[in-house]
This record gives C-alpha cells, structure tokens and sequence, in this order.
C-alpha cells in the first residue's frame, strides 16, 4: 500500500516539476489553475479522549465525518475572527 503511496507522490511531484518548467519557459500554464485542486496538507492532531467522544457525538448528530466536522469548525471560527477583525478595522 504504501509502494502505491509513493508511487503517486512520485507521479505528483513530476507533475508539478513538468507544469513548473513551462512556466519558466514563459508557457500559459492559467489553464492548470481551474480552482478543481486544492493545495492540502496532512497534520496530525492530538485530542483528548473526552473531546473526541463528543466530537463523534455531534458528527453523528449533524450526519457528516470527524474530519468533516473539524474542518467545518475550523472554517467557522476562522470566519468568525474574519468578521471580528473587520468590525474592529471599522471602529
């Protein structure tokens, strides 16, 4: 499993290697960017156990997955500090 993992890593970095050097060769690469890929990065994240068991209940509450829900959370607050960071520019 992992073989494949690296596998399409390799594929991956080649890709972008391929898409970097027509852009340097001064190549419209605006057609690669359509908004479909999301740059991601892998974390890890420590939670307590406590946390995670009600975490799980409101996921199983709202219908969507852990990781779902966090990044929902997640996008939530960020908004709220967004909105907060705005009003305070304002005053």
């Amino acid at each position: 499993m992992k073989t494949r993992s690296r596998e399409h890593k390799k594929a991956q970095d080649e890709a972008l290697e391929a898409l970097a050097e027509k852009a340097e060769l001064g190549e419209d690469v605006n057609s690669e960017f359509t908004g479909k890929r999301v740059a991601k990065q892998r974390i890890n994240v420590d939670f307590p156990y406590e946390m995670l068991l009600e975490i799980d209940a409101e996921c199983r509450r709202l219908g969507v997955t852990r990781q779902g829900w966090i990044k929902m959370v997640c996008d939530d607050r960020l908004r709220e500090s967004a909105i907060g960071w705005a009003k305070r520019k304002a005053v």
